[in-house]
């Protein structure tokens, strides 16, 4: 009896494997992210703008 119960796992635990096998075979692996998403985004760069009064001062101090 125990023999007969090893072989049933077995067998189950084959099954189980080629069952996994087949879904993967089937839907094709495992779904990859699409690199299309991030090829049309633009990198911005946040320009920081000096206030008119900084640099007024700014200007004032190297040239003294």
């Amino acid at each position: 009896m125990k023999k007969f119960k090893q072989v049933v796992r077995l067998v189950v635990l084959t099954l189980l494997i080629l069952l996994a096998c087949t879904g993967v075979g089937i839907v094709g692996g495992f779904p990859l992210k699409n690199r299309e998403q991030y090829l049309d985004k633009e990198t911005t760069i946040e320009l920081v703008e000096k206030k008119e009064d900084e640099d007024e001062s700014g200007d004032e101090e190297e040239k003294a």
